[in-house]
């Protein structure tokens, strides 16, 4: 296995591990997760990525149970990590600057910090959609279990019901959103290896000032 497919392997692990680590009562694991879906929007990570996907388990008995496709994950994961690679070998002479006799790479890590930035969006893009779709089908099987209880017989036509359509389509997104997971985290483990630092998505400064930050923090503490 690669060193790009060990470090989505890791790093998925402690993003599902991370899931359980602590018991919350509903309301507050509402808002938590309302506050990390805001913040990925505006700058998402692999972390926010890895939350939404299918595990590698997952991914396993998705496949089997619905025979879609979900890609190579050495594959993927090499992909991501040469894009980054090749970029980097070919932009160097170009993008690192001279100053006083030193190299200055700064140049080349903006330009890598937004390739980068381009396949973790999306990556976060379709994993999100994937977790809206399959909120939406165990919603309509949970609706239809309470209503008729026979939710998962063949339609009158033959053909499978609606909730088994909603099932399928989570599936499809799945695995589209375990593939780009994978590229992205290739291109996150090639980065870090060449420019000696974890990718980081930009974030601008909310233009708060700290007293007005202290008290954004201690009303979240206290839940309002």
């Amino acid at each position: 296995m690669s060193d790009a497919s060990t470090a989505m392997n890791q790093a998925m692990t402690a993003a599902q591990e991370k899931k359980g680590t602590r018991k919350v009562a509903p309301q507050a694991r509402k808002a938590a997760a309302a506050r990390q879906r805001t913040q990925a929007l505006s700058a998402p990570t692999l972390a926010d990525i890895l939350r939404l996907v299918p595990s590698d388990d997952q991914m396993t008995k998705i496949v089997a149970a619905f025979g879609v496709e979900s890609g190579d994950v050495d594959e993927l994961t090499g992909a991501g990590s040469n894009l980054i690679r090749d970029q980097y070998a070919l932009l160097s002479p170009v993008l690192v600057s001279t100053i006083r006799g030193e190299a200055n790479y700064q140049g080349l890590k903006l330009h890598l910090d937004r390739v980068v930035d381009g396949l973790i969006r999306s990556a976060y893009g379709a994993a999100n959609f994937y977790e809206n779709r399959r909120m939406i089908a165990k919603d309509a099987a949970d609706s239809w279990a309470n209503q008729h209880r026979d939710e998962d017989r063949m339609g009158v036509d033959g053909g499978e019901n609606r909730v088994a359509g909603l099932r399928r389509i989570a599936a499809e997104n799945g695995a589209k959103a375990y593939a780009l997971a994978a590229l992205a985290a290739g291109a996150c483990a090639a980065y870090a290896e060449l420019m000696g630092a974890e990718w980081k998505p930009y974030q601008r400064d909310d233009g708060r000032t700290l007293d007005q930050k202290v008290a954004a923090a201690q009303a979240e503490a206290l839940g309002f």
